[in-house]
């Protein structure tokens, strides 16, 4: 396995998907809060507080006029209750006299509307951020990871004592570090048992009649597992004897003359012993090198709390590190592909380079994400807010039909908004998550001490909104069927007209 020949493709991989994956200014800054907080969690905290800020001025205004509503309906509540009666078999002409009867004394159905549609555009808003940016987070996190493995790479060969072992060449772009099989064959009594520099080649260290010593076969019998099946099959041990002989196998093919085949084989065998040397002093200490940058903080991370990677959900089937590179492109991808930057993402990560790289973190490939903590709260405080603002809404919805359908339909979507943001925390991030959390109490606790403030103020005002007497209601009865009978009388006519014809 030609180890180190690797490393320059890593790179080379890191750079693809950083030039794919760019960020928009809300990426940026949601960056540049992340840089200042030195927390992921606390950046994405910032971040929803911030989107919250931009539409308490319109709740406000949106609360007032809400409260507004509310005094106007509780006027208009012994009318309503009473068409509510009158009326219970027609919900139309209920209806037409509700509308009326608000129209007459000012009541707007629609003055809370524009919080709730900016809220909509918000949420749109972060969840498109936060896909793109954890494509973004991901791809830096995994470069960071590729940074320390090279950089420990280095320190364990050509910057090592053993620096002589090793050479650089380049290749192309980039630059590959190779182990010299001279100096290897040097400093391996195990390889001088079994084969011999000739010329620019090794061959079998064999006598004439073509066997090994017994200090050679004890070797290979500790490797010829690690052979291939062609290379094993050119060793032999007669019954009785303890050492092995080499058998070529006939051939018409010159590339596979019993001189190119005494050559494969020793190749074999230094690749074994070359292996073995690079696992013991370079594999081992590269992979623990990068567990303990990981596990101490000095390969950039995205944890928060109990939550070990922020862009990925807070639930224990999914790990802070993808276990596979396909799980890993399918993550990035996924995420970036929703993001409207990034239609066009490309991930370009060979496997074997991958497996190799995070090797050291398996504890990370393997270990639960979260417990599933985050998706309760956002559930919960999600529904803490729909409930609050049901019950701000209450008197105003009991009266929106005759048969209080529209109190029911509300009640109906204090369970099902939970429900729904419930599934986005289980399939996005848990920065998703967090968000909605802070964003529910966030707007939960506003609503409360905004509501308190005007009801404060107009319970200290004079009672001057509307009327409510019951000439009005008769009023408004009579116009109304005033209009039916006038839309009658033209029907009668047309009808009469058409009969004379």
């Amino acid at each position: 396995m030609n180890f180190l020949t690797l490393l320059a493709g890593m790179s080379s991989a890191s750079e693809v998907i950083s030039s794919e994956i760019s960020l928009n200014f809300i990426g940026k800054y949601i960056q540049w809060l992340i840089g200042i907080t030195g927390s992921t969690g606390l950046g994405i905290i910032l971040f929803t507080l911030t989107l919250r800020l931009i539409v308490l001025p319109f709740d406000i205004i949106s609360k007032v006029k809400m409260k507004k509503n509310a005094i106007k309906m509780e006027k208009m509540r012994p009318e309503l209750e009473r068409l509510q009666k009158q009326y219970a078999n027609d919900k139309n002409l209920y209806n037409q006299k509700m509308m009326a009867l608000q129209k007459k004394n000012g009541y707007s159905v629609l003055s809370g509307c524009l919080p709730s549609i900016l809220s909509l555009i918000i949420f749109f808003v972060a969840i498109d951020a936060f896909r793109m940016y954890s494509a973004f987070a991901m791809n830096e996190e995994y470069n960071e990871i590729v940074k320390t493995y090279n950089s420990l790479v280095k320190i364990n060969t050509v910057e090592s004592a053993a620096s002589d072992m090793y050479e650089i060449t380049e290749d192309g772009n980039n630059f590959v570090i190779s182990l010299k099989t001279d100096a290897l064959y040097e400093n391996s009594e195990d390889l001088k048992k079994v084969v011999k520099p000739e010329g620019d080649h090794y061959v079998l260290n064999i006598d004439s009649s073509k066997r090994f010593t017994a200090e050679a076969s004890e070797f290979i019998d500790s490797v010829i597992e690690s052979l291939s099946t062609e290379s094993a099959s050119r060793l032999e041990k007669k019954e009785g004897e303890s050492v092995y002989t080499f058998v070529a196998k006939n051939s018409d093919d010159e590339g596979t003359s019993e001189q190119n085949q005494n050559k494969e084989l020793a190749e074999s065998l230094i690749s074994i012993v070359s292996d073995d040397y690079l696992e013991k002093n370079v594999t081992v200490k590269v992979n623990e090198g990068v567990k303990e940058a990981y596990t101490k903080g000095n390969i950039k991370q995205s944890s928060f709390l109990w939550v070990k990677n922020i862009w990925m959900p807070d639930v224990s089937y999914e790990h802070p590190i993808p276990a596979t590179v396909e799980k890993f492109k399918e993550k990035i991808s996924a995420a970036a592909r929703r993001s409207c930057s990034c239609d066009n993402v490309t991930i370009e990560i060979d496997g074997i380079q991958y497996d190799m790289v995070t090797a050291g973190l398996a504890d990370q490939k393997t270990s639960p994400n979260g417990y599933f903590i985050m998706v309760a709260l956002s559930i919960l405080t999600t529904f803490l807010s729909q409930f609050v603002m049901q019950k701000m809404q209450k008197s105003q919805l009991e009266l929106q039909s005759v048969d209080g359908q529209a109190a029911m339909t509300q009640k109906m979507m204090t369970w099902m908004m939970p429900i729904m943001f419930g599934v986005f925390a289980f399939s996005y991030s848990t920065a998703f998550s967090i968000y909605m959390t802070v964003s529910s109490i966030v707007t939960t606790v506003s609503s409360v001490l905004i509501n308190l403030i005007i009801e404060k103020k107009y319970d200290n005002a004079p009672e001057s909104v509307v009327s409510r007497s019951k000439g009005n209601i008769n009023k408004i009865e009579k116009e109304v069927e005033k209009k039916q009978a006038e839309e009658e009388q033209k029907r009668l006519e047309k009808n009469k007209k058409k009969s004379d014809k």
